[in-house]
């Protein structure tokens, strides 16, 4: 019941983080969502809401027609050797940013500081390899968002750096849109500049290690967890405890500034 319990927390949180502001200089975790649960900076459908299927019979009740639940594939997934730039890159096209500003997952992913050129000019190659267990899906189906009248009036009416600092930090840089929940078991490398390794030998390396460690769970994805229902009261804690992989939210905003909402 503990582990039911628990699901439900995590789906409800998830649901409630859509249409929430974010900061994309902190890390994507609902601890650094704006504002408490179910505050969101633009307007949904709250009159009209159904019992929303997610994974496992979890079922989460009077949910927005706005919002919706779909299915992903896991699996082992990774990175070649990259420079700084393209791992950065890579980075911002999975969660749906252009640009090349570092985000804050990739700044903690890496333990980099912070300070771009830095990080750059001290780091040789950056690696990943990891493997993913998404159970939901959950993402706004709304085609053109519409911002709440309290942010609209938030919005500073001219360039003031003050102001538009404590907008950020109260309504955050980007919109939540899309939120996966799952577990993840990754591992990051970073080469500093310093070290002798060839890219085909860091490559190679954290190939290797992916190897020993993620040879139990290859056959493991999000469907073939279903085989594991007589085993597990709760498929989210029987993978959690199994594998030790831990929960994740990945965030997939919505690339716009509140000033084209007003336009």
């Amino acid at each position: 019941m503990e582990e039911n319990a628990a699901a439900y927390h995590t789906a409800l949180n998830a649901a409630q983080a859509l249409g929430r502001g974010f900061d994309v200089n902190y890390d994507t975790r609902l601890l650094y969502c704006k504002g408490v649960a179910g505050s969101r900076v633009v307007e949904i459908d709250e009159d009209h809401t159904r019992d929303l299927s997610l994974y496992d019979n979890l079922v989460l009740p009077n949910v927005s027609r706005d919002i919706n639940n779909f299915q992903e594939s896991g699996g082992r997934d990774g990175s070649s050797a990259c420079n700084y730039n393209e791992m950065l890159e890579y980075f911002n096209r999975k969660a749906n940013i252009p640009g090349n500003a570092p985000l804050g997952s990739f700044n903690v992913a890496f333990s980099f500081t912070g300070a771009k050129h830095f990080d750059a000019t001290t780091t040789k190659t950056l690696c990943m390899d990891g493997f993913f267990i998404p159970l939901a899906r959950l993402q706004l189906m709304n085609s053109s968002l519409v911002l709440q009248e309290s942010v609209k009036r938030a919005v500073p009416a001219s360039w003031d750096p003050p102001a538009l600092a404590s907008f950020i930090e109260n309504f955050g840089t980007h919109i939540i849109t899309s939120v996966t929940i799952g577990g993840k078991d990754v591992i990051y490398v970073k080469q500093h500049l310093s070290s002798p390794l060839s890219t085909m030998e860091i490559k190679s390396y954290v190939h290797d290690i992916g190897n020993q460690r993620f040879s139990s769970t290859e056959n493991l994805t999000s469907s073939g967890l279903l085989k594991y229902k007589d085993k597990a009261s709760s498929i989210i804690f029987f993978v959690f405890k199994l594998y030790n992989l831990f929960l994740f939210v990945c965030y997939f905003y919505k690339n716009r500034c509140f000033r084209r909402f007003l336009k």
